[in-house]
């Protein structure tokens, strides 16, 4: 942040667009994770491979509302509500299932 504006690192966002690219065309969080790695992309703390929970994180933070648009970031939270394994009995309770797969081979 310079004189309280943030500088956006264009190197940076193409990837922050690709990720969310990349899961909303369907892939998996293990998956963004993989193509990355193929990339050879570091992840944000210098680590030769990102984990699913950064991906996860990151889809979640508004901070990249600036780069993807405010359409392509709640689509994704939208996205992420869909795929999401918990499901909820009657009484409002959660219970685990496993109600999406990846389409992405």
């Amino acid at each position: 942040m310079e004189n309280n504006v943030f500088i956006i690192c264009q190197e940076k966002a193409e990837v922050i667009r690709m990720i969310f690219d990349y899961y909303l065309s369907g892939a998996s969080l293990g998956k963004v994770v993989d193509m990355l790695s193929e990339k050879r992309i570091p992840s944000p703390t210098g680590k030769e491979r990102w984990t699913r929970a950064a991906i996860d994180k990151l889809l979640s933070n508004t901070k990249y509302i600036p780069i993807v648009g405010m359409e392509k970031y709640m689509s994704a939270q939208f996205e992420k509500d869909r795929r999401c394994n918990i499901d909820y009995d009657k009484t409002g309770s959660p219970r685990k299932a496993t109600r999406y797969q990846s389409p992405v081979s």
